[in-house]
């Protein structure tokens, strides 16, 4: 038996796991007149087949679903999982910050039965009593997530943390991710005037795609997040702005099949997938 699998059953039970959508994106380079989350593929939205991919994985419950304040649409389909509603910001680290911002006044509600101490976010040391609450967040765009990878997602990241509590390596966790090793040669380019040139090779056994869903601890994220907005310093997935801080998130090895819906082309594979699935 491995040590992961050695950590007993109801330590990994009792985790908390709020999960965070993004779907406040406009999708310019999808080439449609309405936002790429809204495109029908069998009778339902992109968001919904998302949405519905997050709901077979027994751990998450209520779903964060971050829109633009123009929306229209989104109030008016169903889903399912409960929707608590939240508004974007101008980028996605604004849209992510302003949902886990949501998140953490919850658990300080006091009508909340699962609350925080003011001093879990002024005391870096308590951050470890609150670590058994972690924020889930995936791209509206991603429909065709396997829930079954979600779920090792979850396992491997909360376990390997909960392994370091057993062994009391006091720090905090670095969180995790799906990602995928990179299969095609890679070209790092250099331009030359109107022309794209390939300057060099890069070893592609040293190269993962990141993808979503991404899951780490409420109270670090909300953390780094509230520097990085005060700091106004810009990162396109929460993995990075881990690894900002010094800290080496968990790649989880997930599926090719995990596409970002951006080119139009990316749609007719959606549409094949999720017809199997």
């Amino acid at each position: 038996m491995s040590e992961l699998n050695a950590i007993p059953a109801n330590l990994s039970n009792n985790l908390t796991i709020d999960t965070v959508v993004v779907a406040a994106g406009v999708g310019k380079r999808f080439g449609s007149q309405m936002p790429k989350q809204y495109t029908h593929i069998g009778g339902q939205t992109v968001l919904q087949h998302s949405i519905a991919a997050l709901s077979k994985v027994h751990q998450l419950n209520t779903c964060y679903l971050v829109i633009s304040e123009e929306d229209t649409i989104a109030k008016t389909l169903s889903f399912s999982m409960p929707i608590e509603w939240v508004i974007g910001g101008k980028e996605r680290m604004n849209s992510v910050f302003n949902a886990v911002q949501t998140i953490w006044q919850k658990y300080q509600d006091p009508r909340c039965d699962k609350t925080f101490n003011e001093q879990a976010f002024s005391d870096k040391d308590s951050h470890h009593a609150y670590d058994n609450h972690w924020v889930l967040i995936h791209d509206a765009a991603r429909p065709c997530v396997n829930p079954s990878d979600i779920e090792k997602l979850i396992t491997q990241t909360t376990q390997q943390f909960l392994q370091q509590s057993q062994q009391e390596q006091k720090q905090e966790s670095a969180g995790g991710l799906l990602a995928v090793p990179v299969r095609d040669t890679v070209k790092q380019i250099i331009h030359s005037q109107d022309k794209v040139l390939a300057q060099k090779t890069l070893d592609r056994s040293q190269l993962w795609l990141a993808q979503t869903p991404q899951i780490f601890p409420l109270a670090t994220l909300y953390d780094y997040l509230t520097q990085a907005i005060e700091q106004t310093i810009a990162f396109t997935d929460e993995a990075s702005l881990f690894e900002h801080f010094g800290k080496q998130p968990l790649l989880v090895e997930g599926s090719h099949s995990n596409i970002k819906l951006t080119f139009p082309e990316d749609l007719q594979f959606a549409q094949v997938y999720l017809a199997k699935s």
